[in-house]
């Protein structure tokens, strides 16, 4: 008899990572084969920029989840799966389902897909320190994007108890003749931690010495500020970068088909970026910086280029290297989309995720 999977999770719109993990999760055909799967919905259709705040919508769908979760606790015993918040409103919600599950007798496995957690616990308060790791002790295992972010949990979790299960991505169906050897493309949030700002500028001066380079900027605004400022520094580039709203299907394969250069240089810590993941399945040379487990995804002059920080000098040098080398720029494509296929498909996520909810049932 197969076991029973409940899986706590919000599911898109928005379009962030969170909201597409789960969507790949209940779409996992190995965890279907293992487990009946259930699902709690944890949605907001909001903005993206209502995520982790506090107001009176999102704690009536926490209510709502914590109601739904209770019924679906009836029956046999099981594993209840969540992907972990990293900011207080968000854990709370978190720790309150994970303690109603521990109280019913389930196990239950926990995802960090982000690297902020230690962080966040430092600087709580020492009650709400104290309330974290209690939480953390009811909770059978937790999983980590990958081997350099295990440090976050230091102290928290017994090491044994830790286990790295990184993401995937599909592979799309690459057309290399639609390929523009002069289309450079920035797709994520546009937010200042992701570095839109520094990407801006690096834009500006590539721009400068190369007259052909087009710059593409694909997503959702953080805010208008921002947006005002980005636009007014990018409103030099005589219509050579230019912003589109985020997309989704083949509208992003064709986007992806057709860059050249991929550019994600945040500033602050990351988990394990979808879009670094779609970048090496496309075969797209990407410019990152080191973030999160970038450096265990992307090998440096080999498949991109990793920067210690996102410095628009820096971004804009290896830009304009891979403008001016094609026989460099086709060889880290041909090695970005082999490195997918070797370790970050989407089945071999989802036979990674499968076999850990499957150990935690032991």
């Amino acid at each position: 008899m197969k076991g029973t999977l409940i899986v706590i999770g919000p599911l898109p719109p928005p379009y962030h990572g969170v909201t597409i993990s789960t969507s790949l999760v209940l779409a996992n055909r190995h965890l279907h084969e293992l487990f009946d799967v259930r699902h709690v919905d944890t949605s907001d259709t909001r903005s993206g920029r209502n995520v982790g705040e506090w107001d009176a919508q999102n704690v009536m769908l926490a209510l709502r989840a914590c109601a739904a979760l209770g019924r679906c606790l009836r029956g046999r015993r099981g594993v209840v799966y969540l992907p972990l918040s990293q900011s207080l409103p968000g854990f709370i919600r978190d720790s309150i389902l994970i303690r109603l599950a521990a109280s019913r007798g389930w196990r239950i496995a926990v995802h960090l897909r982000g690297s902020e957690f230690r962080s966040f616990y430092d600087m709580m308060t020492r009650p709400l320190r104290g309330w974290i790791r209690i939480t953390l002790r009811r909770v059978t295992s937790v999983a980590v994007m990958g081997e350099s972010v295990r440090w976050v949990l230091d102290g928290l979790v017994p090491n044994e108890h830790v286990s790295v299960v990184p993401n995937g991505t599909p592979t799309p169906q690459v057309n290399a003749s639609s390929r523009d050897g002069r289309t450079i493309l920035f797709l994520s949030n546009l937010r200042r931690r992701k570095g839109v700002v520094e990407a801006v500028e690096a834009a500006r001066l590539v721009i400068q010495r190369h007259a052909s380079a087009r710059f593409l900027f694909v997503g959702e605004w953080e805010d208008d500020d921002l947006e005002r400022e980005v636009r007014r520094r990018a409103s030099e580039g005589d219509g050579r970068i230019q912003f589109r709203p985020p997309v989704m299907g083949a509208e992003k394969e064709r986007l992806l088909s057709s860059a050249s250069i991929m550019l994600f240089p945040p500033s602050e810590p990351e988990g394990h970026p979808r879009v670094v993941l779609e970048a090496l399945a496309a075969g797209v040379p990407i410019i990152a910086t080191n973030r999160g487990t970038i450096a265990e995804t992307i090998v440096d002059g080999e498949s991109g280029f990793i920067l210690p920080e996102p410095r628009p000098q820096q971004i804009a040098d290896r830009i304009a290297l891979l403008l001016k080398d094609s026989e460099l720029r086709e060889r880290m494509a041909m090695a970005a989309r082999e490195r997918h296929l070797a370790h970050f498909t989407q089945d071999i996520a989802d036979r990674r995720l499968a076999e850990w909810l499957l150990s935690v049932t032991a």
